[in-house]
């Protein structure tokens, strides 16, 4: 059975933007975009959505801090979770700036540790460095607006739960058929079933 093709990020792009107009986009005094640290999905944002308020989803931020919490305090330690809490507070009230600081000053002290740990700091660290303009958490809360992509998530679980069941195959045109008659249901799309 030969693999089904790929959407090209530029396809996904113009697809996601043409959708974005469709839905009123034009009309829209502030456009949030939430999304996690794949590159491919920032250049896109830059390219589609240039004035939008570009966020880093807080819940890949959250695992990130984790990981390092973990690397650096010990897994399911107490001194973990403080410090876990700790830089969250700081990057939930406004203090980003100096919570990257803060991170940046852990790649100034790895001599002391292993090789291992020392890899996943310069990459954990490395996240937040890259997406430094991306962590205004305190404004979008203020604004009432999303800082994490949760929805998104969980209509993706949904999805897979229903269309991927034990038992179900689908071939890739009925799948795709499938997720197109779901996504019109799910946005009240009605119109679009009938001629």
């Amino acid at each position: 059975m030969a693999t089904p093709p790929e959407t090209s990020p530029v396809d996904f792009g113009k697809a996601v933007h043409a959708e974005a107009q469709r839905r009123g986009m034009g009309r829209a005094k502030i456009i949030y975009v939430v999304m996690d640290g794949a590159v491919w999905l920032w250049d896109l944002a830059e390219d589609r959505f240039k004035t939008a308020v570009k966020t880093f989803d807080l819940h890949p931020a959250r695992e990130h801090l984790q990981s390092l919490a973990e690397t650096l305090q010990g897994a399911g330690t107490q001194a973990a979770q403080g410090w876990l809490k700790e830089m969250l507070h700081g990057l939930r009230h406004g203090r980003k700036a100096r919570t990257v600081r803060r991170l940046e000053d852990l790649l100034q002290t790895q001599s002391q540790r292993t090789a291992e740990d020392q890899k996943t700091i310069n990459r954990e660290v490395s996240y937040f460095q890259d997406h430094r303009e991306h962590l205004q958490y305190q404004p979008m809360e203020k604004a009432g607006a999303p800082m994490g992509n949760g929805t998104v998530e969980s209509l993706g679980k949904q999805l897979q739960g229903r269309l991927r069941g034990c038992g179900q195959f689908w071939t890739h045109d009925g799948l795709t058929s499938l997720l197109r008659l779901t996504v019109l249901v799910k946005n009240d799309d009605y119109s679009h079933l009938w001629n």
